[in-house]
């Protein structure tokens, strides 16, 4: 007996059922799972190497050798500097002298230095030259009193003549032999600075030989106030002898005074 084909059952397909929520779970990873997952670390990026560093390192090792040079320099220009700045004396101011007799002085702007020439200095024969500690060396002429006065031309201290007689007279100061030995044709030069308390007053300058037989002189009139005026003398020698110098002024009044100050007395 054959089966009927409308008895046969066709086969059916069995519905596969919907996962669970645990099924779902464990096959879904969890967010906070998924974020703690290792991600690859980002790679370095290698940093071109700066063309500059040559530089910098260069400019770094002239400014390191260029600093002691320049200290070096610096120092050797002021040692130099120290050098001849020690080496180089005063020197005294030079004016034209007057020759012979009754000639007028001759008057120099600027004065020595604060240092003028001493003995042996510039051939000053003068020793005491600005009455720095006495008066030593140097005689009182006419009714007068001698004393050192602490205002000097340039140093800080002159002799001071003051007259004391009850009449105008002739007063000053004589240097005894500052030349000695004189020969025939040697020739010397004498200045001095001078002021008075009354302007206006005579002064004359010698450089006198032994006896008074043969001499020079110049006569310089004082200035105002308490500027000072320098006086110049020269003189030849004649003949054999020894020279003295002799500053005075004439008519003085009893009180009145006669300042002298860096008296220079040299040979040529």
């Amino acid at each position: 007996m054959e089966d009927d084909p409308t008895d046969r059952a066709e086969p059916r397909q069995v519905p596969t059922p919907a996962p669970t929520a645990l099924e779902r779970t464990a096959a879904e990873p969890d967010a906070a799972t998924a974020d703690l997952t290792l991600r690859p670390a980002p790679v370095p990026l290698t940093r071109p190497a700066d063309r500059h560093e040559p530089q910098r390192s260069g400019a770094a090792t002239l400014a390191f050798v260029a600093m002691p040079l320049a200290v070096i320099v610096v120092a050797a220009l002021l040692i130099n500097w120290l050098t001849s700045s020690a080496g180089q004396g005063p020197r005294a101011a030079d004016a034209t002298p007057a020759r012979g007799e009754g000639q007028a002085a001759t008057t120099a702007s600027a004065g020595p230095t604060s240092r003028p020439p001493g003995p042996g200095g510039f051939g000053n024969l003068v020793a005491n030259w600005s009455f720095e500690r006495d008066l030593s060396g140097w005689q009182v002429l006419g009714p007068a009193d001698v004393s050192r006065e602490p205002q000097g031309h340039t140093s800080g201290s002159s002799a001071l003549i003051q007259a004391r007689g009850p009449q105008p007279g002739r007063i000053g100061l004589v240097l005894p032999k500052v030349a000695a030995s004189v020969r025939p044709g040697e020739r010397y030069v004498a200045s001095a600075w001078v002021r008075s308390s009354a302007p206006g007053q005579q002064v004359v300058l010698r450089l006198v030989g032994t006896d008074g037989k043969q001499s020079a002189r110049t006569t310089a009139t004082t200035l105002p106030g308490l500027a000072w005026r320098r006086v110049i003398v020269d003189h030849t020698a004649t003949a054999p002898t020894d020279l003295s110098l002799e500053l005075t002024a004439e008519a003085v009044a009893a009180g009145a005074t006669l300042l002298v100050d860096e008296v220079i007395v040299r040979r040529g």
